[in-house]
């Protein structure tokens, strides 16, 4: 039974709305006038009064990880701290109130320095053995490229007296010389052994989780990055259970994650993946070929801007000894890339700091450029590669993005904490020219928006106020726009969150709009965030969730 959504604000393109939607199956069937729809509903249609409000193409979330923002509650939670002692009192309130056994691993997110009233010092060894001795502690930075252990992580994983060098990464040490519990990149795998490999439920548990906080926040597809740290079958495994026992699923797009280990790529080769396969279901019944599907292959060419580890082309202003991270060299970031266009893989390459985005596109280059593609070839970036974050960016940078049409998956509700911090670390030149949306718009960059959750909240509305805004509301958020020039309109940011993610996953013939044929995937909003002042924006509530013709969340009585 289709359903006729009528009374309705409905959004199809930068300014023009319509009234009323009829859905057949799991499409849209029709989309005009109320008198229209309601005429040409066949009976037994279901009517939804939308009451005026405004109905929107699903949101569609470009870069985030299901896994970790499921189970995000039940980690010690860093965000918002304003001191290494808040830290500690967090840490021992969580021990209290969890009755953790003896020995059992601790597990915290979201910590940001960044925010500290006073000093900014990283919490050490010795601060988190303040919380526990028994318990090994490990706390990833906000950005998840730092974590903080105790000495009962560091004498677990076998490096509390010493610990290698790692390239691409960074191991701090104490006055003595021993680890004093700070790892960077690629040493955070020093630790990484000695947390366990979630079981099945589990997986399936907090990615459904995170499925309904998707849902109740209109997010109807969602790119996610959950295979790198948890091996392909049992990622692939979880989604597949999930489609057949839930009734609602955002539609998935999975992000596959190398590690930097050309042997993982190799492997996804052999089976036969490509970007775009649909993953079939070996338990009985295959899911809609725009349900679960492989998506672009997912590495790391650097680190963040608050953890210093992000690859600048010159030394951090507040660190003139490092130019950060290169968390793989220029070679194997090239012939991961070259291998992976050959195999019919999509790339989307983590690059913050303006070296990382120069090597990550001298990398797409040798795969995009006219003399790289085959004769007769379609030009352009046909296999859609892109650069996930692309903060710290010059004119020349975009220009170079712009030339051989590479795709920016950005965040921009990132810049709630990081304008704090970007001309400290990068001078005001360069941060005029960073986090640089407005200029993306200007040069016609293809620009898909979204979250990094649990990184931010799952909810895209603080990131459309942020694309709009520049700024928001709170005693510590910069009172006007920072850097005005690099604001989107609402029309730009709604559309990069729709339609811009639905082209970066190769489904702008099916998705992102509302429009006869495409899928039944819909938002309806409590106000209408194109007429609301701009500061409301990102307090605007999520009412009714449509996937595929059905109701997956309303709050309408």
């Amino acid at each position: 039974m289709g359903k006729a959504i009528y009374n309705a604000r409905v959004y199809i393109g930068r300014g023009r709305f319509e009234e009323a939607v009829l859905t057949e199956g799991d499409r849209i069937a029709a989309v005009g006038s109320g008198r229209d729809i309601l005429d040409a509903a066949p009976a037994g249609t279901e009517r939804i009064d939308a009451q005026g409000k405004l109905l929107l193409p699903g949101f569609q979330d470009s870069h985030l990880h299901f896994y970790h923002t499921g189970l995000k509650d039940r980690n010690l939670d860093g965000s918002g701290v304003k001191s290494v002692e808040e830290l500690i009192r967090r840490g021992r309130e969580l021990l209290e109130r969890q009755k953790n056994r003896s020995g059992e691993l601790i597990l915290g997110t979201g910590l940001d320095q960044e925010g500290f009233a006073g000093k900014k010092d990283y919490p050490t060894r010795y601060d988190l053995d303040r919380i526990s001795t028994n318990h090994p502690i490990i706390i990833a930075r906000v950005c998840g490229h730092k974590v903080f252990c105790n000495s009962k992580a560091l004498e677990m994983a076998g490096i509390a007296g010493a610990a290698p060098g790692i390239e691409g990464g960074e191991v701090g040490r104490d006055s003595s010389g021993k680890p004093n519990g700070i790892l960077g990149e690629n040493a955070m795998a020093l630790v990484k052994g000695i947390i366990p490999s979630p079981a099945p439920d589990e997986l399936c548990r907090e990615i459904g989780r995170a499925m309904d906080m998707a849902i109740q926040n209109g997010v109807t597809s969602a790119a996610t990055f959950d295979v790198e740290d948890i091996d392909y079958d049992s990622v692939a495994g979880a989604y597949q259970r999930l489609l057949r026992e839930r009734e609602h699923c955002p539609r998935i797009i999975l992000q596959c994650g190398l590690n930097g280990n050309a042997k993982q790529l190799d492997e996804y080769i052999r089976r036969g993946f490509f970007t775009g396969m649909t993953l079939r279901d070996s338990k009985g019944g295959a899911p809609a070929g725009h349900s679960l599907k492989i998506g672009p292959i997912k590495f790391f060419a650097d680190g963040s801007l608050g953890s210093q580890t992000a690859w600048l082309r010159r030394p951090y202003h507040d660190k003139p000894d490092s130019c950060g991270i290169a968390v793989l060299d220029t070679e194997e970031l090239r012939a991961l890339v070259k291998k992976a266009a050959e195999n019919r893989f999509q790339v989307v390459i983590h690059a913050i700091g303006d070296g990382a985005a120069d090597a990550v596109l001298s990398a797409y280059e040798q795969v995009t450029s006219p003399a790289a593609l085959s004769p007769g070839g379609e030009g352009g970036n046909p296999l859609r590669h892109g650069v996930v974050h692309c903060q710290i960016t010059d004119n020349g940078l975009l220009e170079r993005m712009k030339r051989n049409n590479i795709l920016a998956l950005v965040q921009p509700v990132f810049l709630c904490h990081d304008y704090r911090m970007i001309e400290s670390r990068v001078g005001k030149e360069l941060a005029a020219t960073s986090y640089a949306w407005g200029a993306m718009e200007r040069l016609g960059i293809h620009s898909a928006y979204g979250t990094d959750s649990p990184v931010e909240d799952i909810n895209p509305l603080p990131g459309i106020e942020w694309a709009v805004r520049r700024t928001g509301e709170g005693a510590d958020l910069p009172p006007e726009s920072f850097y005005p020039e690099q604001r989107v309109d609402v029309y730009s940011a709604v559309d990069n969150y729709t339609a811009g993610t639905a082209w970066s996953n190769f489904d702008e013939h099916c998705s992102g709009r509302i429009s006869p044929g495409y899928f039944a995937d819909m938002a309806l909003l409590d106000r209408d965030i194109f007429t609301v002042s701009p500061e409301e924006i990102g307090r605007v509530r999520v009412l009714f969730t449509m996937i595929g013709g059905k109701t997956a969340f309303t709050r309408i009585p």
